[in-house]
């Protein structure tokens, strides 16, 4: 069974045309896959045709969990993500390919509201390992809140930069 949950962030000083502006483009994305937590990033894919845009790379995930795990499951964190925008639309279905039993899909939808665009991620994951699953799929929602407050972050930064440009 698979284990849902949802997130929502806020940018600022962004409109909604700043948006579909940034998200239409390229360089924006690899710019903030380049900055988010990991390694080893590599970009498989990146292109936009029309008012779709689609993005595919790998990297190893940047887990909060003790050194020593992280050296005995060296190469267990590697992470394959397919994103495909709808730039007008301001949506987004994501796949994530984990080196581990797991399907991870998350539907993003940007919104504006008060002012200010709402980011709203709906996250499922689906870990196929009996009797443990509901608990690593617990623990995955920590680190995927962790992982998405960065990337906004990360976004927000390179939003800033770019429309001071």
């Amino acid at each position: 069974m698979a284990y849902k949950f949802n997130a929502q962030f806020a940018l600022r000083g962004v409109t909604l045309q700043d948006a579909r502006r940034m998200l239409g483009n390229p360089g924006f994305h690899e710019a903030v896959s380049r900055r988010i937590p990991g390694s080893n990033l590599n970009v498989l894919h990146s292109g936009r045709d029309g008012q779709r845009y689609a993005m595919t790379r790998e990297y190893d995930l940047d887990i909060d969990i003790h050194e020593l795990a992280k050296k005995l499951l060296r190469g267990g964190f590697r992470m394959k993500r397919e994103d495909e925008w709808d730039v007008e639309n301001l949506s987004c279905r994501s796949r994530f390919v984990p080196n581990l039993p797991a399907d991870v899909s998350c539907t993003t939808q940007l919104r504006e509201q008060d002012g200010r665009i709402v980011v709203n991620h709906d996250w499922e994951v689906n870990v196929r390992i009996p009797l443990v699953h509901n608990i690593i799929a617990k623990h995955a929602e920590g680190e995927i809140r962790r992982f998405n407050q960065k990337e906004i972050e990360v976004i927000q930064e390179e939003l800033d930069a770019r429309k001071a440009d």
